[in-house]
């Protein structure tokens, strides 16, 4: 049963992680909802989802992080070189965009991780942040494209990533809300969110990567383990290829109405 469980929770986290929706605000929410007490505040599972979402970023942005961090090289140390060639400023634009969010992590990690890890905080941040996201929906010029980003642009999406780790903000989704804010087209503004996050998801998954093998192998089981980074994996690479394909055509508002939908739920079962 517990494998079962954890690869409902796998593919919840690879979908909810690059769709506009809260990954963790759902690892909170549908453990406690469903009493599955083997995962209620499992921190140690979060990181083996987190293991399998970080790999399908990776891959399907692989050749992207080849190509940009192999102009970074051929350009550095002669900083005229690297801000003329796109390729290796936007390099640069990442690792400075992911500086906001690793520095609030450290300083802030046990409130973070103890305080606010709570199904009414959810509920609150999912609404709040659906509302905001709506908001640059309809005010957001969307006339810019990747080329166009500046360092400015990473500071600040930067910056809301860093907001993204209290639980059920999003990180995809405050991204991108921040990008819309910015001018940037809704497709652009999901592929810098989900490039960014790489350094993100893939930074924190090595700082636990040991303790969560060994502790979840020891609590849960290599099965259960395994079945929650499979499933997080391969569904975390179709999220982030149907997401793209998807804000072609089409706006966040589907996802802002399920944000609401679901953190009014959340709010009148937990705030009993």
């Amino acid at each position: 049963m517990e494998i079962f469980q954890a690869a409902i929770l796998g593919i919840i986290q690879g979908a909810t992680e690059f769709l506009p929706i809260s990954s963790s605000g759902h690892l909170i929410i549908v453990p406690a909802a469903l009493k599955w007490q083997s995962f209620t505040n499992n921190l140690t599972f979060d990181v083996a989802l987190h293991i399998g979402t970080a790999l399908a970023v990776a891959f399907f942005f692989w050749n992207d992080w080849v190509r940009i961090g192999r102009a970074f090289l051929i350009n550095f140390p002669n900083t005229k070189k690297i801000l003329a060639d796109f390729d290796s400023k936007f390099f640069v634009m990442l690792a400075i965009g992911s500086l906001p969010a690793a520095a609030v992590g450290v300083v802030f990690e046990d409130l973070i991780v103890v305080k606010l890890r709570d199904p009414r905080v959810v509920s609150i941040t999912l609404i709040v942040f659906a509302l905001i996201l709506f908001w640059a929906e309809k005010v957001g010029a969307r006339n810019r494209s990747l080329a166009d980003l500046n360092f400015k642009d990473s500071i600040i999406v930067g910056i809301a990533q860093a907001i993204s780790l209290v639980p059920g903000v999003s990180r995809s989704g405050v991204t991108i809300t921040a990008g819309l804010f910015s001018g940037i087209e809704r497709e652009s503004a999901a592929r810098f969110s989900f490039m960014l996050a790489t350094p993100i998801i893939f930074g924190a998954g090595a700082l636990r990567v040991k303790d969560a093998i060994e502790v979840g192998f020891k609590d849960l089981g290599a099965g259960v383990f395994l079945a929650g980074v499979i499933t997080s994996g391969i569904v975390g690479w179709f999220a982030i290829k149907s997401l793209l394909r998807y804000v072609l055509t089409s706006d966040y508002t589907i996802f802002v109405w399920y944000r609401l939908a679901v953190g009014v739920i959340a709010l009148l079962m937990f705030f009993r």
